[in-house]
């Protein structure tokens, strides 16, 4: 309640207006709707004065309304203001000011008409909006492309966030089903690698196992027995699987060292001609090296990538220019097959693309369906073209048998990659076979 400050006035007189009255040195705002008359201020100057500072507060009750106005016009989503509407009014309902507070309620109520509209129209297409994320979390939560399909979980987390209230009686169901969406994703994801750990360890327990053989053979003297069985070790050592590359070359080195002291004592025995070990040329290190990079790359998710990253190795050894005499061939074949797979394997994601835009955003069990069909086609055709080729032999120059050559071998790194996708397959999903 104001007060009006200066006691120089009788204030046992009555006056009114349109809106209130004075008595007995009161001022008092007419009743309306249900309230009744309420006293808001006293009478300290004169009652003309004491209803002009009201009056004007009355004005700054009605800007409040225009500004509310203003703010709803401006506004794309127009509903957010409701709740600033309704306070507003509980605001009015007890405000000290002389004026036409019936007009100023009928405005808001106006207003809330159209704000409740607008909020009736919204939580449809929040609805509507909702049921397409939904439906898009189903897909995503199906894809076993785990870093891609985190991130695609990420970014629809945060378009459901932004997206407001559906109707009442449905939001807490679409928002249950969401995060069961959420959570049966991240359970499977967590299962995944939970059994990729646990397959990683199993095989690197079987390596671990082939090792120990390995060292208690090293010095058998049943040499053809004990020469029998690391043959099949090495068959059982192909065999296993693959775990990372840095604990792959620890465990062959181990093997490796047990192999070779087990065979020099062989080729002793045997009177065979000893291998001596000679100096590894540093340049010949550095070609083992940049193999082991290349080979590495043939793990990257994002295979451009890996393949620009292979060029600019490639140049690496082109550099050292090392002799032919003094390569290591067993080096020279890895690096080889190493840059043939990630050339054909990055050929075949830009012939996919070209025809899946797509591609990236599927899960891994079609992406994979894709590359075994694609490359299946591409081998096809590099063999009908082959043997077109193959023709007539004998009357080709070398160059063009040179041509031939590279041909066969891409054939060759094209099928042992079609092997690998249709093996992936098999692993991904064992009730099939591909």
């Amino acid at each position: 309640m104001e007060t009006v400050t200066d006691q120089t006035q009788e204030t046992n007189t009555t006056t009114s207006n349109l809106y209130g009255h004075v008595k007995d040195g009161k001022i008092y705002l007419k009743g309306y709707y249900s309230f009744g008359d309420r006293q808001i201020g006293e009478v300290k100057i004169s009652p003309e004065a004491t209803f002009q500072y009201f009056i004007k507060r009355f004005e700054v009750a009605r800007s409040k309304v225009d500004e509310l106005y203003q703010l709803v016009e401006d506004a794309q989503n127009k509903g957010s203001y409701l709740m600033k509407l309704i306070h507003l009014r509980e605001y009015l309902a007890n405000y000290d000011g002389l004026g036409d507070f019936p007009a100023l309620f009928a405005r808001l109520d106006a207003l809330e008409e159209q704000l409740r509209e607008q909020v009736a129209v919204n939580r449809i297409k929040n609805l509507e909006i909702k049921r397409v994320l939904l439906e898009e979390a189903a897909i995503i939560s199906e894809n076993t492309d785990w870093k891609n399909a985190s991130d695609l979980f990420k970014e629809l987390k945060l378009k459901w966030i932004k997206t407001g209230m559906a109707d009442r009686e449905m939001e807490e169901h679409l928002e249950a089903e969401f995060q069961q969406h959420l959570q049966n994703f991240f359970d499977r994801r967590k299962a995944y690698f939970e059994d990729k750990i646990k397959t990683i360890k199993d095989r690197v327990y079987q390596y671990n196992g082939i090792i120990f053989e390995a060292i208690r053979l090293r010095n058998s003297q049943d040499w053809d027995a004990a020469a029998d069985t690391f043959k099949k070790l090495h068959e059982r050592w192909k065999n296993i699987g693959k775990i990372p590359h840095k604990t792959a070359t620890k465990l062959w080195q181990k093997f490796r060292e047990a192999n070779d002291a087990f065979f020099e004592k062989y080729k002793a025995a045997k009177g065979l001609p000893a291998q001596y070990k000679k100096r590894v040329d540093p340049k010949v290190q550095l070609q083992e090296n940049i193999c082991g990079e290349i080979e590495g790359l043939l793990d990257d998710t994002n295979i451009e990538t890996a393949a620009d990253k292979t060029k600019a190795l490639m140049m690496k050894w082109r550099d050292l220019a090392i002799p032919p005499k003094m390569q290591d061939k067993v080096v020279l074949e890895r690096y080889r097959m190493a840059c043939d797979k990630i050339f054909e394997t990055n050929y075949l994601v830009r012939v996919i693309k070209r025809k899946h835009f797509d591609y990236e955003e599927k899960p891994l069990a079609d992406r994979l369906r894709i590359k075994t069909a694609v490359m299946a086609d591409l081998v096809r055709k590099d063999k009908s073209q082959l043997e077109y080729s193959n023709y007539d032999t004998q009357s080709l120059d070398r160059e063009a048998q040179t041509r031939i050559a590279i041909q066969k071998r891409k054939i060759s790194v094209k099928e042992k990659l079609l092997e690998e996708y249709k093996k992936q397959l098999t692993e991904l999903l064992p009730q099939k076979r591909y």
